[in-house]
């Protein structure tokens, strides 16, 4: 089903691209700006899917960033990035969601690493919960942010689901993230969005975090990461933990999936007090990619 949704994405881009690429040869310069424009804004909402890799994310980004910035170009006529460039990117189109995808990209970074800002995500056709109607909280923006900040390999958790024989009971439940260092010192701490779906044994969160604490600066400092889940109690007016998971950077590996054990709170970051939730068979999964920053 994935595959067959990318292949449907990478035929889609190239004949997008193939007709901007004649409209931008012939000198049809508003109707070039259109389309880089409109191909940037669908590519930024796509680099978020669950089926899309480290490698394609890379690549999907920074083909973004060029049809942004050739935009960009057509309306100042200021040229950072040229026709020529974007002719650069058509081997890229062909070989994406393939396997064959170049290593190196073909168009120099310095050429469109300052457009970011002028690609907006394309919402068309999707669904948008309540508490994410602000821009920022889209995944091409929490990127944006994190790339800003960290120097070095930024980490992506896509939190799919928990699992809880009571998972239906919980209010307003979300999911906190924390780095800790080898001395329980708290380095980095992100929340999610409030859980999409809540099923008979599961909490559904299919959801992507960003640390803000890079790959390299965790093993330094001999960091573990914590899941915390959290929800809201009527009664008491506050929000809770239930119950938290960890997971040693050992464990942590690109493009493949994790499954964590639950244990009973409170949350330890040492380590050392670790208390089964459930004697069911039930887990938190999640999903890593990585970012070369």
């Amino acid at each position: 089903m994935a595959m067959s949704e990318k292949e449907q994405l990478r035929l889609s881009w190239m004949t997008q691209f193939n007709k901007a690429q004649q409209h931008d040869s012939w000198g049809q310069v508003v109707e070039a700006q259109e389309d880089y424009q409109s191909m940037a804004s669908q590519i930024a909402a796509k680099q978020g899917l669950p089926f899309i890799t480290s490698k394609e994310k890379d690549i999907l980004h920074r083909l973004a960033l060029c049809l942004g910035a050739r935009a960009q170009a057509l309306r100042t006529l200021h040229e950072n990035i040229t026709v020529t460039d974007m002719k650069c990117l058509q081997p890229i189109f062909e070989a994406l969601f393939t396997g064959a995808e170049p290593d190196v990209f073909p168009v120099d970074a310095s050429k469109y690493q300052f457009a970011a800002s002028m690609v907006k995500p394309s919402t068309e056709g999707e669904i948008i919960c309540a508490d994410a109607e602000d821009e920022t909280s889209t995944d091409w923006h929490q990127r944006q942010a994190v790339l800003r900040t960290v120097r070095g390999t930024v980490v992506c958790f896509r939190i799919e689901k928990i699992g809880l024989k009571d998972a239906q009971d919980y209010i307003d439940p979300f999911m906190t993230v924390l780095v800790a260092d080898s001395r329980a010192n708290i380095l980095d701490s992100r929340d999610t969005n409030f859980a999409c779906e809540r099923r008979a044994t599961h909490v559904m969160f299919t959801q992507q975090v960003y640390l803000n604490v890079s790959l390299e600066d965790m093993e330094r400092s001999g960091a573990a990461i914590f899941f915390e889940f959290k929800h809201y109690k009527p009664k008491k007016k506050k929000i809770s933990t239930r119950c938290w998971c960890f997971m040693e950077l050992a464990e942590l590996k690109r493009d493949e999936e994790v499954v964590l054990e639950i244990y009973h709170k409170p949350t330890d970051l040492k380590k050392k007090k670790l208390n089964l939730h459930s004697e069911k068979p039930l887990y938190l999964h999640l999903f890593a990619t990585f970012i070369s920053n």
